[in-house]
């Protein structure tokens, strides 16, 4: 991050206080997968102390998103047939609509419906990994989930400034991130990335948050932001939820040379994210 964005990013930050922390189950599973002897039985014997969160992951892991013929009826099996990874990822999913509070103090501003983009993008950007031949979608589901998390932060612990926001966006009908860069002088993205930096949360998902909306500055994940970046277009062209504004974002040439993805691969990527978004429905349960 540039210095002067840095010390921008530094004196907003500085202000908000109570900033969530990561929940101690996810904390908990990252300790263990970063110890390369951790064994299945001992993340699942983690996992299975916390009642509320087995019953979410069986939930998940038994719904029409991941559409398994059997009943999966142990965390242990869900880890034995899913893997450790996508294990994390929906504990991470699932948990984190319990981090922030459930309602927006902003009328203008739907928790529901920034969630129902937010699910979205995530199912975006899975169907986009797939086209791609790529193996890992379940992190590039959460990359897309998480990226817009910075806006409420701002919504949740800067709310004056995000009222002020609101009232250019709607004033100027320009995107969400213009306004936070006026008012703030950083946006949602360099806010979600400082926070998922502070949860140590994977450098694939620190650079979708802060490059959504210019992929060109990611260093390491290219591929994982530019996704991001076409799935949040995706979303928007398809009205799925609200991401705070009501413009479409410029697809970025280099995103989209990034990626090589033909054009008559478009419209299977829209038809296909539309029956994804049916199948993740799970996920808007655990935002109520």
């Amino acid at each position: 991050m540039a210095g002067a964005t840095h010390d921008r990013l530094k004196k907003v930050v500085d202000k908000i206080s109570g900033l969530p922390t990561l929940p101690a189950m996810l904390a908990s599973i990252n300790k263990l997968m970063l110890n390369p002897r951790t064994s299945a039985k001992e993340v699942a014997q983690l996992i299975s102390s916390d009642p509320a969160i087995t019953s979410k992951i069986l939930r998940v892991v038994n719904s029409s998103f991941y559409g398994f013929p059997n009943r999966i009826t142990t965390i242990s099996h869900a880890i034995v047939i899913l893997g450790f990874n996508t294990i994390k990822s929906i504990v991470l999913s699932s948990t984190i609509f319990d981090v922030f509070q459930k309602d927006s103090k902003e009328a203008r501003f739907n928790r529901t419906e920034f969630w129902k983009h937010s699910i979205g993008c995530g199912c975006a950007a899975k169907v986009i990994a797939k086209t791609l031949g790529m193996s890992a979608v379940e992190e590039l589901f959460i990359a897309g989930l998480l990226h817009d998390v910075g806006k409420i932060v701002i919504d949740q612990f800067l709310h004056d400034q995000f009222q002020e926001i609101l009232d250019l966006v709607h004033a100027r009908k320009i995107l969400i991130a213009q306004a936070e860069e006026e008012v703030l002088g950083v946006t949602h993205a360099e806010i979600g990335s400082w926070l998922f930096q502070k949860w140590n949360l994977s450098k694939g998902l620190i650079e979708a948050a802060a490059s959504h909306h210019n992929p060109a500055l990611a260093s390491e994940n290219v591929r994982q932001v530019a996704i991001v970046h076409l799935a949040d277009i995706v979303c928007r062209a398809l009205q799925i939820g609200s991401g705070g504004d009501r413009k479409i974002p410029a697809l970025s040439d280099y995103a989209w040379k990034t990626l090589g993805l033909p054009v008559q691969a478009l419209d299977p990527i829209v038809e296909e994210t539309q029956l994804e978004m049916e199948r993740a429905v799970i996920f808007l349960d655990f935002t109520r």
